[in-house]
């Protein structure tokens, strides 16, 4: 309620509930640009090592990321390499993640 009533008027008016709700709709991440920020963190390559999240995400937001993903196993895989993809597509899916 801070959000659209800033002030503790009690009111909303209707253009603060329609910005609100517009941020709000227009803020949802997909799964595919999930992956494309991943991708650009990780300079195009299909992983990500931990190395790398911990250098461009918030501690807490890498340690997370870092807990979660499963080691990535494609031909192109180096020792700690891990998939974002995966991660990614089940952030928006039934998971536990």
């Amino acid at each position: 309620m801070g959000i659209v009533d800033p002030n503790g008027s009690g009111a909303v008016t209707f253009q603060a509930f329609i910005d609100f709700m517009s941020r709000e709709t227009t803020d949802t991440d997909t799964a595919d640009q999930v992956i494309a920020s991943f991708k650009i963190l990780a300079a195009d390559k299909t992983f990500i090592t931990a190395d790398e999240l911990r250098r461009e995400l918030p501690p807490d937001q890498a340690e997370y990321c870092i807990a979660r993903m499963a080691p990535y196993t494609g031909p192109d895989a180096v020792p700690g390499a891990l998939d974002y993809m995966s991660f990614s597509t089940a952030l928006y899916g039934e998971s536990d993640l």
